[in-house]
């Protein structure tokens, strides 16, 4: 911090006015002792899911961009220039992994440039590594499986354990980037940590009516939530991963929510919705549209508000 008599020097400077020499001396004495500014980290991620998560670790000494806007499917991003732009400058680069990923991420880091955001480079964390993932696929996986993730299911930030296990490897990540700043890296994700496991509470009470209920879901992106929450998978509405219902797989879809007394589908709202609304209207099922990720309503400003909001909607859904 510069000192208000050196600010005030210098202003006087700026307006023509020549102090003494001594008072000089003392300014330029006051400007060599005060800090540098610090430079921030330039963290990327490949979604505000991610980017949630490296603001609350980061603290203010990390800048934060997603590449993707919390409204977008994650899968389906428009790989153009500025976003290579962003990873040329990044000194990490976070992303989900197990190809969720794989249509567009991989060409903007080869345009990007910087040799240290490749895969398994200095400056590239693949959160997935972090976490126990969930549904890997056994057998020879092919196009005929629709878009199935060979390495497992990738929607696992909708699971808080499974988020805080990211944190953890993006607090460890900066501190090697940032030696300077892991003893803050560290008081902030003991912070999160905290406050994640306070919602916890709060959420299991939310949830504890509902636990054992079924529902419905247009993707395979609750299956975490369901693993976390003790709530059962009725049916999913895609055939295959990435595969528009015919009408016969929807005519089944309505059998199973008649039978197994189905009261919710959840759809994101990055989806097309009128299958579910079909579904929804000829078997009763109450139809939901939840935000696919972090920023995907306003409601869901970070990560802990995110979360709070489908817990909030599966449990009123499925009372």
């Amino acid at each position: 911090m510069i000192p208000h008599h050196a600010i005030a020097t210098l202003r006087a400077v700026g307006r023509g006015f020549v102090p003494r020499r001594p008072l000089v001396l003392a300014v330029l004495a006051a400007l060599a002792l005060a800090p540098a500014a610090r430079a921030e980290v330039r963290v990327v991620t490949t979604t505000e899911g991610l980017a949630s998560l490296a603001r609350e670790v980061g603290g203010d000494r990390v800048s934060v961009e997603s590449l993707s806007r919390g409204v977008q499917d994650p899968h389906f991003v428009d790989p153009n220039p500025t976003l290579a732009l962003r990873l040329r400058q990044a000194d990490l680069l976070v992303d989900v992994g197990l190809d969720l990923e794989i249509g567009w991420l991989p060409p903007l880091v080869n345009q990007s440039r910087n040799a240290e955001i490749q895969p398994n480079g200095r400056r590239r964390l693949t959160a997935a590594s972090a976490v126990g993932v969930l549904e890997i696929p056994t057998g020879p996986v092919d196009r005929s499986q629709g878009d199935l993730h060979p390495a497992g299911n990738p929607h696992f930030l909708t699971d808080p354990r499974r988020a805080r296990a990211a944190a953890q490897a993006i607090a460890a990540r900066l501190a090697r980037l940032d030696p300077a700043g892991a003893a803050s890296y560290q008081a902030n994700l003991t912070a999160f940590s905290r406050r994640l496991a306070e919602a916890e509470r709060r959420w299991a009470v939310e949830l504890a009516p509902v636990k054992g209920r079924k529902l419905m879901t247009h993707h395979r992106t609750m299956t975490y939530f369901l693993d976390w929450s003790g709530i059962g998978l009725a049916g999913v509405l895609e055939p295959k991963p990435g595969v528009p219902p015919p009408p016969s797989h929807l005519a089944d879809m309505v059998g199973v929510a008649r039978r197994e007394g189905v009261k919710a589908m959840v759809v994101e709202n990055y989806y097309d919705p009128k299958s579910d609304e079909l579904v929804s209207r000829l078997s009763g099922a109450k139809l939901v549209v939840i935000p696919g990720d972090v920023g995907g309503v306003p409601e869901a400003k970070d990560y802990l508000h995110y979360v709070g909001d489908l817990v909030r909607l599966v449990s009123q859904a499925l009372r």
